[in-house]
């Protein structure tokens, strides 16, 4: 955090020595540099002596809409108005207006305009609105004259919301060939490699725009999620920090550094990450559920249980709540509250073996006669409970949610002693998405032994390999295997393909 502090004190200092118009230089090419920080507060610097200068009133202003500053960019593109204005006037007022959720302020601003950035700004707005059909008209007609890469991107986010991934890498190679290097395409293209469940791509992309873009928190926070989802999570914790001190406040930065806490089981981390900004999070953020948990763990039960209970109450399908709500309140020598925590999940089928394990504890606490029916149910996992987690693992993998989908295959290969060909052969192919190559491999040559001759299992035994750049001979062999066992499969044929030309 003290690099947030030092450097503005650091570079202040310079400017004292410097002549308005070295500091004006300075601010051009820290700009240039995408360094936003130092180019807003040397620009800030040079105004000082140059008050109504138009280029540097124009430089502060693009500062400060970068740095995510509608208020202050607001109050900039006044006095350049105040001096006479740029041609792109309407569109930077707009987008200032739009960082601070002023969507009809924004239409008002390009009542006039007519350019392509003016029509992606009126989608920003109609989105803002929650009009997405509007939003998508205006793209649309900005995307048709073609030259305007963010266009590209913001189309590309709807479709992205609209779960047509083939329509938005359409469009962000569109973006990336008008500008390949551009903050918005490169964000947008991490995200499209996330949703695939290209986790390696979506980590390279997000630390290529981090490293070109050092205060995009957007940028941080992708990269730090994507070291997350990779199990990385000292990594992902260093980058959090970074993150940290680009927005010191930021929920969605907290959320992260606690996440990686929790996975470290650093419980002091959490709650110093957590508490500063505790009346600042809603109700039902899931930063407080992390919170707990670290609560829960300091001996803090009962302000854990703070947390949790208007969550439960308001989510009672939050099972990770409800379970921890119930932990919580066993902590505090409440059964009976334990009990009521957990109640609904532990009577129903798909209820899971930690729930019912910490449901015994808790009617034994209570000196309720059930504990022993829900000590044996925990230790016998019902076939629903499998079905509900074949179910969430299936819907996880379909949107690519690798480390959701190897959660839940883990869950289901407790429950079944790990004896299910294809759920292993699942599980291998979410853990070589995670980048976790040797624990596919070893997932992978478990469901071989038990399946040699079922064609989705060579090809995920031949593919983990050739991902992980191991065994390659075999790796195609197990691929050829596939492809005489399923000749019309047009996945493992291009699995084939591919190993046979780039493994040699």
């Amino acid at each position: 955090m003290r690099k947030t502090i030092i450097l503005p004190a650091l570079l202040a200092l310079a400017a004292c020595s410097a002549s308005p118009e070295e500091q004006a230089a300075d601010a051009r090419a820290a700009f240039a540099a995408n360094d936003y920080t130092k180019a807003r507060i040397l620009a800030a610097s040079a105004l000082e002596a140059m008050p109504g200068n138009k280029e540097l009133l124009l430089l502060q202003a693009k500062t400060l809409l970068a740095l995510g500053n509608g208020a202050g960019a607001s109050a900039a593109l006044q006095k350049l108005a105040a001096a006479g204005g740029v041609p792109e006037q309407a569109e930077l007022t707009a987008e200032a207006a739009l960082l601070r959720n002023a969507p009809q302020v924004a239409r008002d601003a390009l009542a006039k305009a007519t350019s392509s950035e003016a029509d992606r700004l009126r989608g920003l707005a109609a989105i803002q609105d929650g009009d997405t059909a509007a939003a998508a008209g205006y793209f649309a007609k900005a995307v048709a004259v073609g030259d305007n890469a963010r266009a590209f991107t913001d189309m590309a986010r709807l479709r992205l919301i609209e779960r047509d991934t083939a329509a938005a890498s359409e469009l962000a190679d569109k973006a990336a060939a008008l500008s390949p290097h551009g903050i918005d395409t490169l964000l947008v293209k991490g995200q499209i490699a996330l949703v695939k469940g290209d986790l390696k791509t979506a980590l390279d992309t997000y630390s290529d725009a981090a490293k070109r873009y050092p205060t995009s928190l957007a940028a941080l926070n992708g990269q730090a999620a994507s070291l997350g989802d990779l199990g990385r999570f000292k990594d992902m914790l260093a980058v959090a920090d970074k993150a940290a001190e680009v927005a010191p406040r930021n929920l969605e930065v907290a959320y992260l550094r606690a996440r990686a806490g929790v996975a470290m089981q650093n419980w002091e981390l959490v709650r110093s990450t957590v508490q500063p900004l505790e009346a600042e999070i809603p109700g039902v953020h899931p930063l407080r559920v992390l919170y707990a948990e670290a609560l829960i763990k300091l001996d803090r039960s009962e302000l854990a249980a703070a947390q949790l209970s208007p969550i439960v109450r308001v989510q009672p399908g939050n099972r990770q709540a409800a379970l921890l709500l119930a932990e919580a309140r066993l902590a505090s020598k409440d059964g009976r509250g334990a009990m009521a925590a957990l109640q609904a999940i532990a009577d129903s089928p798909q209820a899971r073996p930690e729930e019912l394990a910490v449901m015994a504890r808790a009617a034994k606490a209570a000196g309720d006669p059930r504990a022993a029916e829900y000590e044996k149910r925990s230790k016998s996992p019902s076939p629903q409970m499998v079905g509900g987690d074949l179910a969430e693992a299936d819907t996880a993998i379909q949107r690519g949610d690798w480390a959701k989908a190897a959660i839940a295959y883990d869950r289901i290969l407790a429950a079944t002693k790990g004896g299910n060909a294809l759920v292993l052969n699942n599980m291998a192919y979410a853990q070589s998405m995670l980048g976790n190559h040797d624990k596919a491999r070893d997932f992978a040559d478990q469901a071989l032994k038990l399946a040699p001759d079922n064609a989705s299992v060579l090809d995920t035994a031949g593919w983990v390999r050739f991902r992980a750049g191991q065994d390659l001979e075999n790796a195609k062999r197990l691929l050829r295997r596939a492809a005489e066992q399923a000749p019309q499969n047009k996945t493992i044929q291009l699995h084939l393909a591919e190993a046979t030309r780039n493994g040699g």
